[in-house]
């Protein structure tokens, strides 16, 4: 941890209540995000802390988990900004961009494509065009600007035993998997899942996680949260969708998300015979979240097996767009969907 982020946590301290130094890169707080407790004022269950060489910020009242220069554009976008040029201004002498916004983007764009947690991975764009998981995502439709995302693995379970100990302690046989990274919007590994090629593999999906503290979202590193974000169901679907990201089995909700002025909206798959589902998306509805209740004229299930019938990725995407409703609206239009 450098002196810069230091000196910031300082300035950031004296604004929140409970703020105290608990031991070598580490400061505990009360939540400036959730209030954390309402009933008991002494409670502080918000950590800075620094973390494989980043600082980190986990509240574990609200389960917020984020990086502490998101935490502090939260807490006071003014301070961001300073923190921001100060730390990164005159480093390697770059030319100053027109505004904050588009220098901080700059930066965060370093992370595109970073794979150095990911040693020991194939990307699936530089396979042979004859390897089945170059075959697999070629035959699926997936971009090659989106397969750049994409890994293979020929010994998964070691891989991922090597990423999270608690995995895989004994490996009688191995396998090969597409390997599908979850980063965080720091460009962390957080989570990844694995996707056998093998028809009668009765798991198709093995989702991992590397770090229990932050939600298990796949896409994050390339969200932008100044337009609204997309959550789908599957990372695969994500992948023609702009500025989207994927729950892959978890509970989307909104302690997940820094940005609270950020529009969410919710693409769950096309099935409205599916009781699990319709419930779903009426709790999103609920909740607060814009949802996609889809044209009924669409028959296919999920956004890449519209791909694969024919349409463009322009055409779901446009669709998606004209059938996104939200609070009452929403409800109508679920109510008229359903066939549960």
């Amino acid at each position: 941890m450098d002196y810069i982020d230091q000196k910031y946590i300082g300035i950031l301290g004296v604004r929140l209540e409970q703020f105290k130094k608990k031991g070598k890169g580490l400061w505990q707080c009360r939540c400036p995000l959730c209030g954390d407790s309402k009933k008991d004022k002494t409670k502080a269950r918000g950590f800075i802390f620094e973390y494989d060489g980043d600082v980190m910020y986990k509240c574990h009242n609200c389960g917020v988990a984020t990086s502490f220069p998101s935490l502090l554009k939260e807490v006071d976008i003014n301070l961001h900004k300073q923190y921001v040029l100060e730390k990164f201004g005159n480093k390697n002498k770059r030319k100053k961009p027109e505004t904050v916004d588009e220098f901080f983007k700059s930066v965060k764009n370093k992370f595109e494509g970073k794979t150095f947690r990911l040693h020991g991975l194939n990307r699936i764009d530089k396979l042979d065009s004859n390897h089945p998981a170059k075959q697999y995502c070629d035959n699926r439709k997936i971009p090659i600007e989106a397969q750049k995302r994409l890994f293979w693995t020929d010994t998964f379970k070691q891989w991922a035993h090597s990423k999270n100990k608690e995995k895989f302690k004994v490996i009688k046989k191995d396998e090969g998997r597409i390997v599908i990274p979850f980063l965080s919007e720091d460009g962390h590994l957080i989570a990844f899942q694995g996707r056998t090629l093998d028809p009668n593999n009765e798991l198709r999906y093995i989702t991992i996680k590397v770090d229990e503290t932050v939600c298990k979202l796949f896409g994050l590193e390339k969200m932008d949260t100044t337009k609204p974000v997309y959550v789908l169901e599957g990372p695969i679907d994500s992948l023609f969708i702009p500025n989207s990201i994927a729950m892959a089995g978890s509970d989307m909700n909104k302690k997940c998300v820094m940005n609270k002025d950020t529009e969410f909206v919710i693409v769950m798959d096309n099935e409205n015979r599916n009781k699990e589902i319709v419930n779903k998306i009426a709790g999103f509805i609920d909740n607060g979240f814009s949802v996609c209740i889809w044209d009924e004229n669409i028959k296919q299930k999920d956004v890449n097996d519209m791909i694969l019938n024919g349409m463009s990725a322009e055409q779901v995407f446009d669709s998606i767009k004209r059938y996104t409703y939200k609070g009452l609206q929403a409800k109508m239009r679920l109510a008229q969907w359903s066939k549960v």
